[in-house]
Order: C-alpha cells, then sequence, then structure tokens
C-alpha cells in the first residue's frame, strides 16, 4: 500500500475519536518582565529594594468538550492548569477550573473546582488581569479588592440561563475534611444584570469557621460597569464582616473606581482601589493604583505597559493579590512594580 494511504488512514484513526468527542484545547501564554520593590517600612531594614523579575503570569492549558445527549441536553467538561512559564513552581494536573455537568435550557450544573458565583459574576472595572497589576487578584490576604472571590475546591455549581438581561449563580464547597467541632462549607451566591452596555452585579458569600470553630466570614459585593462606544467605566463595593467568637465582629470596607478606553488596536485603562480601616485607629488600610496600556498585534497576541503600587498605612501589610514578593512586605511598607509583557492566547 503507498506510505501516503497509509500515513493518512493512521492519522485519521487518531483524529475521528478526538473531532466525535468534540475536544478543544485552549490557552494562554503570559510573560511579563518586571521590577518590584517595597519601601517605606517603619523600618527600612524591612524594606524589599528594587529588584527586576520574569513572571509567568496567568499562563495556562485547557481541554474541554461536550456531548448532545438530545432533547436540548448536553454533558459538558472542562480539565485546565496553571503553566509556570519561567521555571518557577511545580504545576500539577487540574489546578484550575475543572468539572464535569450538564448544559440546557435550564442552565448548567458542574461539579469539581470552579470559580465560585461570586467571582464568576463580578463586575469591576480590572485594566490588566492575571499579572501583578491585577486589582481583583481575589480571595487571598493581600487582596484590598474581590476579597471574597474565590475557586472553590470540591464544590458543586448552578449558573441559570440569562432572562431579560438577568442571571444568577449559587455555589456550594464542601468541607471533606470535616470534623465534630468545625463545618468550613461555603456559600456563594450572584445575581447579575448584563445588557445594553449595563453590567451590574451583587454577590453574597458565606464562610463558616473561616479560621477557626465559630470564626464566620460574610463577604458583600456590589458592582457596576457601563460601556458607551470604547469606552468602560465603572465601580464598586464590598464588604467583610469576621464574627469572631469572645469579640466583637470585625468589619472592613473597600472601593473601587476604574476606566478603560480602546483606540483601535490601543487600550489605557486606569483604577483605584481604597481598602479602609477595619477598626478605629487599627491603621491597616490601603489603597492601589493601576495604570495600563495594551497593544493588539493580532486577535490573539497583546502587548502590555503597566505601573502599579500599593500604599499600607502603618499596621497593613499588603502584598500583590497575584505574583506576590516572595519575601513579604513589612507593616507601612508600599510595594511597587512596573514592567511590559506578552500574551497569546490559543
Amino acid at each position: 500500500m503507498n506510505k501516503k494511504l497509509i500515513a493518512a488512514a493512521l492519522a485519521g484513526a487518531f483524529i475521528a475519536p478526538v473531532a466525535m468527542a468534540e475536544v478543544q484545547i485552549y490557552g494562554a501564554v503570559d510573560v511579563s518582565v518586571e521590577s518590584v520593590s517595597a519601601n517605606g517600612a517603619a523600618n527600612s531594614a524591612n524594606d524589599v529594594n528594587s529588584r527586576t523579575r520574569v513572571t509567568s503570569n496567568t499562563s495556562k492549558i485547557g481541554f474541554k468538550g461536550s456531548e448532545d445527549l438530545g432533547s436540548g441536553l448536553k454533558a459538558i467538561w472542562q480539565v485546565e492548569q496553571g503553566v509556570q512559564m519561567d521555571g518557577s513552581g511545580t504545576d500539577t494536573f487540574a489546578t484550575r477550573n475543572s468539572f464535569v455537568g450538564l448544559e440546557g435550557g435550564f442552565g448548567k450544573v458542574l461539579a469539581g473546582r470552579h470559580d465560585s458565583a461570586y467571582k464568576t459574576l463580578a463586575a469591576v472595572v480590572n485594566p490588566l488581569p492575571n499579572g501583578v497589576a491585577d486589582i481583583c487578584g481575589g480571595g487571598t490576604t493581600n487582596s484590598l479588592f474581590c476579597r471574597g472571590a474565590t475557586r472553590m475546591v470540591n464544590s458543586a455549581h448552578y449558573f441559570s440561563p440569562s432572562f431579560s438581561g438577568f442571571s444568577a449563580g449559587m455555589s456550594y464547597g464542601t468541607d471533606e475534611a470535616r470534623t465534630a467541632d468545625t463545618n468550613k462549607d461555603v456559600y456563594s451566591l450572584a445575581v447579575q444584570y448584563k445588557a445594553n452596555g449595563v453590567h451590574a452585579t451583587v454577590g453574597y458569600e458565606k464562610r463558616n469557621d473561616s479560621i477557626a470553630k465559630g470564626y464566620d466570614t460574610d463577604l458583600w459585593q456590589v458592582g457596576a460597569n457601563y460601556t458607551f462606544g470604547d469606552t468602560t467605566v465603572g465601580a464598586g463595593f464590598e464588604r467583610q464582616n469576621d464574627q469572631r467568637v469572645g469579640m466583637s465582629d470585625k468589619t472592613q470596607n473597600s472601593w473601587t473606581v476604574g476606566a478603560k478606553h480602546k483606540m483601535g488596536a490601543i487600550g489605557l485603562g486606569l483604577a483605584y482601589v481604597k481598602l479602609n480601616e477595619s477598626e478605629s485607629n487599627a491603621k491597616d488600610d490601603a489603597s492601589q493604583w493601576t495604570l495600563a496600556a495594551t497593544y493588539d498585534l493580532s486577535k490573539a497576541t497583546m502587548a502590555y505597559g503597566y505601573f502599579t503600587r500599593i500604599d499600607n498605612n502603618d499596621g497593613a501589610a499588603r502584598n500583590f493579590a497575584l505574583n506576590s514578593l516572595a519575601t513579604g512586605v513589612a507593616a507601612g511598607s508600599n510595594p511597587t512594580a512596573f514592567g511590559v509583557g506578552l500574551r497569546h492566547s490559543f
């Protein structure tokens, strides 16, 4: 048999099952070269001197697919993981949104590891997400905003279809290590309106025994942005309330404003976040500025530059929410970063 025919037959044998399963491969490669520092600590010995680093931002690869089950119902699945492009860290499989579920006229349900409804449906203006300049890294002790925006493990989710622009989501994170003394289940709810250039959301998250038994955390977030032409402006407010056993509640609010504008291939963005004091004279307030510029080299490739700075009060030690300074940040210090990068999506 002709060698070319044999090769074609073998290729078809491998390709056909993939095509039938509707498997899609997607991802992004995002690397930046940046200068970072943190100066202004009460004790200058705790300052982080300026240094240059190569950083892999939200670089990822994923596989997803679906199967038509008939009557408007289909099975859906996804496996996604982060990829360290700078040689740091150890990657494992399915570190990002990975799940199996069903989708139909009722919406979709899924189980596995996935962003909470609070995070998925959030509406804020974020000039340059996925890197050190991200104002909404979410869910970390360093976050000034989007403190409730987490990726839930061991979780189940429901997302409704849109009705005249309105939709909703619910998430439940189980505590598989639950004991007789603790119950760390997490509940997340969000409702959004998205139509006619308007995107508005309200989100709520309840974290039981978030730090210790009887230490619960409630988070509320409201946000809205409006797009007119090539410009988007928006604002958001978030409240975190910690209910502490034997102590008074601790409440800390934050708010943000931002704007983005496109001029052909060029994009400009600016955002400000303010985290207020949690208690009188706690001096744990902080703020962050982010300025970003992007240039679309193609539909898949984008070059960018940015500057971001966090100003910590004497009792605050907020680090970058993503790609934090590995040495940590001393109270009162001010993490600063600027750099350039390239992102390709496929």
